[in-house]
């Protein structure tokens, strides 16, 4: 059996996570991964991971054209963000979603089923006066392969006195 290539590139992301959070995240979802194809939503259980659930989003994958739905919002990115976006379109959020990061991210992971990571300054706006945020978009695929949904954990890092 040859892993995925989705677990060595989440145990990479691991190495250098920056976060307890994030790190932690990924080890629990390294634990359920099948290896030979993208985990389930199904094999996740958020309540495995309590500690992790405010830093948490999942959202649903639509295709043709690209849309990613708000199923569950975490405590910490409502926070953040001002407001809950539990069931709705990021592009209903933001309406040039498509040119931020967080849509174009997740796309990647839809098409290439890996993990995607990123650390430091966010150029989506919140709410609350951070300075580095670190986050981790992970793969489901009910079918192993196509990605349906997107587990997300953002930990957002205030800023020091310095800025």
């Amino acid at each position: 059996m040859t892993d995925h290539p989705s677990l060595a590139t989440a145990r990479e992301i691991q190495a250098r996570a920056q976060t307890a959070e994030v790190r932690d995240l990924l080890a629990h979802w390294i634990s359920i991964h099948p290896g030979d194809r993208i985990p389930a939503r199904a094999d996740f259980d958020p309540l495995d991971i309590p500690r992790l659930l405010p830093n948490l989003v999942l959202t649903d994958v639509e295709r043709d054209p690209w849309r990613f739905r708000v199923r569950v919002m975490g405590t910490a990115v409502v926070e953040a963000m001002g407001e809950d976006f539990t069931g709705r379109y990021l592009d209903e959020v933001w309406p040039d979603a498509g040119n931020q990061l967080l849509i174009r991210d997740r796309i990647a992971v839809a098409e290439s089923g890996l993990p995607n990571y990123r650390y430091g300054k966010s150029a989506t706006r919140f709410r609350l006066d951070f300075a580095p945020l670190e986050r981790v978009f992970l793969p489901f695929a009910a079918d192993g392969a196509k990605v349906d949904v997107i587990l997300s954990a953002i930990v957002y890092m205030q800023a020091g006195p310095e800025g």
